[in-house]
């Protein structure tokens, strides 16, 4: 296994960012491995799910110890989203076998692409619009029980497709059927997104998806960078941060288009 000090750098500081904000892991990794390291998209959809679903995992120890994450809730997102992403991944497998692989990385570039504009977009609308028009909580047993999967269901197969969008558009479900406060989002959305991206990546690895050299040099720069982040989240505030984030998404969206 060569380690490669490009990818160290790159794991280290998405994985901050993955631990202060509970988003932008795999919409920031997954262009940065197409668009640095060069790597083929449907390659870096495979190795980027692994990737997240480990630096994730670190992440989300750190928020069990501040009792941030509901497990209620983030299960009811499961319920819809592994089927969900496991949908894509079979999806993305049958176009393996019809479609050349110049035509697929193509059209998963494209995918990507468009992901990467939805969730900025996504990202900067929940920005602007805090504090100044709330949406109110739908948040009685019965609506979340439905809503939740239905969302989680949607989101799963974009996953499964593209690796974009496990963290941030969900996070979106959340702010809208329940009220838990900022760091409690972030906390409940980790540990789901731990859930779904070990399902796609797994899926991914199982069809040869996964680049397993590369995900360890990612990991070695990650795993202390979402540590790092992650005892960082209760005390900094993250509005700058979070349009950063969307910024870089949004020209690496139109990029890729």
């Amino acid at each position: 296994m060569v380690i490669q000090p490009t990818a160290i750098a790159l794991g280290a500081v998405v994985g901050v960012l993955v631990g202060l904000t509970g988003m932008g892991g795999a919409s920031l990794m997954t262009p940065l491995l197409v668009l640095v390291m060069r790597v083929q998209p449907v390659l870096a959809v495979g190795t980027d799910l692994i990737y997240a679903s480990i630096t994730k995992a670190f992440g989300t120890v750190v928020h069990f110890k501040q009792h941030t994450p509901d497990l209620h809730i983030s299960l009811l997102m499961a319920w819809g989203s592994v089927p969900g992403t496991l949908l894509g991944v079979i999806m993305l497998a049958l176009l393996e076998k019809r479609l050349n692989t110049a035509v697929l990385n193509g059209l998963v570039l494209h995918l990507l692409g468009a992901m990467l504009i939805l969730v900025a977009t996504t990202m900067l609308v929940r920005i602007f619009l805090a504090g100044r028009l709330p949406l109110p909580a739908l948040d009685t047993e019965s609506r979340v029980r439905v809503i939740l999967p239905v969302a989680g269901f949607f989101v799963g197969f974009l996953v499964g497709l593209t690796s974009v969008g496990s963290g941030t558009l969900l996070i979106v479900a959340l702010s809208v059927c329940t009220r838990l406060p900022a760091a409690r989002l972030v906390g409940t959305d980790l540990v789901h997104a731990v859930i779904l991206t070990a399902v796609a990546g797994l899926a991914h690895l199982a069809l040869g998806n996964v680049n397993l050299g590369l995900t360890a040099s990612l990991l070695i720069g990650s795993v202390p960078g979402v540590l790092l982040g992650s005892r960082l989240c209760a005390y900094l505030p993250d509005r700058s941060v979070r349009f950063a984030i969307a910024g870089t998404l949004l020209v690496s969206g139109l990029r890729l288009i």
